[in-house]
């Protein structure tokens, strides 16, 4: 962490110190200590929930110094990691801390330096951390509803990580799961395009986590309308095409699209896209049980959506897709040639389902 935002690593540091030392001083420069064993590390911090220091930790926030008050949000944000005591982190006070220490910050005259930076933007991370996996519904309304805003803050942060961006968005997925009250309060901090923007990210695993951060928003008005505009369509359906380089980013982005062609504007503007049917045609042959139950259910919408998209359907070549499925596959018999696991053959006989239906409605 000294090294963060400098133009050098630690290793470099490293040798660049080693090239001015001569054969002697390095012969008698002590050894480094060695790194501790991440099971030392894990049961160093279970110790340290267990008598309660991060409450202590908390406490000594009050009144001190920024520099007091970096090191300690610094440590919290640190023992955060272990997911195993998140919830005694929860208890003992962490996470209300870490969410009302913008606002500490903002009420004083250093609000905008540096360092008050960097300790919002920990007490951040440590709250999302503390999110990603903690069941929603055993937080107060006060901690749902207040994490969402320094989630969304960190997703815009340009000088936040990759990992801070990432775990910043599996939290607002987690927390977007549990109502309407969450989703109301995550799209009036502009969070719909906080995440869409997070989608364009050039690491994978922050697509990914922005992808299904959206998806958890559905069917909330706002993100309906957002999925009617066909630009914003053509960028889901194209994360949809791309299960080869990112099969979990593809998933939820097909997901989404599942969900919510049932409404007639978002039906129609998906299958005037150009690369409607070269993308969905590539997905349907893809083999892959878990798109095609997905493109499957998203067909089946598409054919209650009027005339317009049901001819789309025959042009594009797809109900005949599933005419040719329901032939294959009626009677599971040739299913069992293809080795699937229990649960795969599952998921065959759903898809084959939904293709029958959609072949019926035509």
């Amino acid at each position: 962490e000294a090294f963060e935002g400098k133009e050098i690593s630690m290793e470099q540091y490293d040798e660049l110190q080693a090239l001015g030392k001569t054969d002697e001083e390095k012969q008698a420069a002590p050894p480094k200590d060695p790194v501790d064993s991440l099971e030392a590390v894990i049961e160093r911090i279970q110790k340290l929930a267990n008598v309660n220091a991060p409450q202590a930790m908390v406490k000594l926030m009050t009144g001190a110094s920024d520099a007091t008050i970096e090191t300690l949000v610094t440590g919290l944000n640190r023992i955060a990691n272990e997911v195993s005591v998140r919830g005694s982190l929860i208890q003992q006070g962490v996470l209300t801390a870490c969410i009302k220490i913008e606002d500490d910050k903002r009420n004083t005259k250093n609000a905008v330096d540096p360092k008050s930076k960097k300790i919002v933007q920990q007490a951040h991370h440590c709250v999302a951390r503390l999110l990603i996996t903690t069941n929603p519904s055993i937080l107060t309304t006060p901690q749902r509803m207040g994490a969402i805003k320094p989630m969304i803050q960190l997703i815009k942060d340009s000088n936040a990580s990759d990992l801070q961006h990432f775990e910043s968005l599996l939290a607002v997925t987690n927390l977007a799961s549990t109502g309407q009250d969450v989703t109301e309060k995550i799209v009036s901090e502009k969070g719909i395009h906080t995440l869409s923007y997070a989608m364009f990210s050039d690491h994978e695993l922050v697509r990914r986590a922005a992808t299904e951060a959206m998806c958890n928003l559905i069917p909330h008005p706002a993100m309906m309308k957002h999925l009617s505009d066909a630009e914003n369509l053509r960028l889901w359906l194209a994360f949809s095409a791309e299960y080869e380089e990112n099969f979990e980013c593809a998933r939820a982005a097909l997901g989404c699209l599942a969900m919510s062609t049932y409404l007639q504007d978002i039906a129609e503007a998906l299958v005037g896209l150009e690369s409607f049917k070269e993308s969905v045609t590539a997905i349907l042959e893809s083999g892959n049980l878990e798109l095609m139950h997905r493109a499957f259910v998203m067909i089946q919408n598409l054919m209650g959506q009027g005339k317009k998209c049901k001819e789309t359907i025959e042009e594009a070549g797809l109900l005949a897709f599933c005419f040719a499925y329901v032939r294959s596959y009626h009677d599971g018999s040739k299913a069992m040639d293809l080795h699937f696991s229990p649960e795969q053959q599952d998921v065959m006989l759903v898809t084959v389902d939904l293709a029958k239906e959609i072949c019926s409605s035509s």
